[in-house]
């Protein structure tokens, strides 16, 4: 157990200016999204506070966040516990985020410069380079980083957020997908498709390879889970 409470320490930064309630939230949810804490485990607000020596207010407050999140969940008569994901709960995930990719991307279509279209593709034969590399966990950021990019060329501000909001819910499944060699390999040559599709304004293709792109990846969560 104090393995985990030690990195939840270790992500607590207290340098930051900000309310207490809220530097314990995000140390919780990192450390709960990364898979430290693992499913099912109790979260004993008294030992986390003596080790943080705070009191266990902010702790209380910080898992009332993370419980409307659904990302622990209060079992009477025992305690709050990091939730398990099921099946229902990925299909459901990525119905929606298939929905707001569709419309992210036929924004970027819209919205997106010549000069994002050559930062992508520069991003693209980096990650290639990176994945021959074996480089797995400088891959892993370029993924993030050509989501990152397309969001930002849709011109949608708010979007992003709900998408990584969602990615945040599957996020140690998605990360084990890395390791998956053919699924690394496949996810390159789907976002080098994508990017094609979008120069060629093609909303058709686009939105045939979202679909498929989180498709290929849900089979790999639905495999983990």
């Amino acid at each position: 157990m104090y393995n985990w409470i030690d990195e939840l320490v270790s992500n607590t930064d207290f340098s930051q200016n900000k309310p207490l309630r809220d530097v314990v939230y995000e140390s919780l949810r990192t450390t709960i999204i990364t898979g430290k804490i693992p499913v099912g485990e109790r979260i004993i607000e008294k030992e986390y506070a003596d080790k943080l020596k705070i009191s266990r207010t902010p702790i209380r407050e910080a898992l009332k966040r993370l419980q409307s999140e659904e990302l622990v969940e209060y079992i009477p008569k025992y305690g709050v516990v990091v939730k398990n994901v099921n099946k229902d709960d990925a299909l459901e995930v990525y119905k929606i985020r298939e929905a707001l990719e569709i419309l992210v991307i036929n924004n970027t279509i819209d919205n997106i410069t010549e000069d994002e279209i050559c930062q992508i593709k520069k991003l693209l034969d980096l990650t290639e380079m990176k994945n021959s590399e074996g480089d797995l966990e400088e891959v892993q950021c370029l993924f993030k980083e050509f989501n990152t990019c397309i969001y930002k060329a849709s011109k949608m501000n708010r979007l992003p957020l709900m998408i990584s909001q969602l990615n945040d819910y599957l996020h140690h499944f998605r990360n084990i997908s890395i390791l998956d060699e053919t699924r690394r390999k496949s996810a390159i040559s789907e976002h080098k498709k994508i990017l094609e599709a979008i120069v060629n304004k093609d909303r058709t293709a686009a939105e045939e390879l979202i679909k498929k792109h989180l498709k290929d990846s849900l089979s790999v969560v639905l495999k983990e889970i």
